[in-house]
């Protein structure tokens, strides 16, 4: 929290949350925007983006990648 404002802080700690989410769960992106606080999907996305430099959907799909059949046939 040091070095931050209180805004700040809380900010990053939704945001961080948000991506907890993502990684470990199968919301859709506006419902875990809106479980961390956001109620307009435009600002969850500009926001999430400023923070981890990526789109909610980016962080989603490379989480969420299939197998690569090549490696699934060792």
């Amino acid at each position: 929290m040091f070095g931050k404002s209180v805004a700040q802080y809380l900010a990053h700690t939704r945001l961080d949350a948000a991506r907890r989410l993502l990684v470990t769960s199968d919301l859709v992106i506006s419902s875990v925007g809106h479980a961390c606080g956001y109620s307009n999907n435009a600002a969850f996305t500009r926001a999430f983006g400023r923070r981890f430099g990526v789109p909610p959907s980016v962080t989603r799909r490379q989480v969420h990648l299939p197998p690569c059949p090549a490696l699934s046939e060792r």
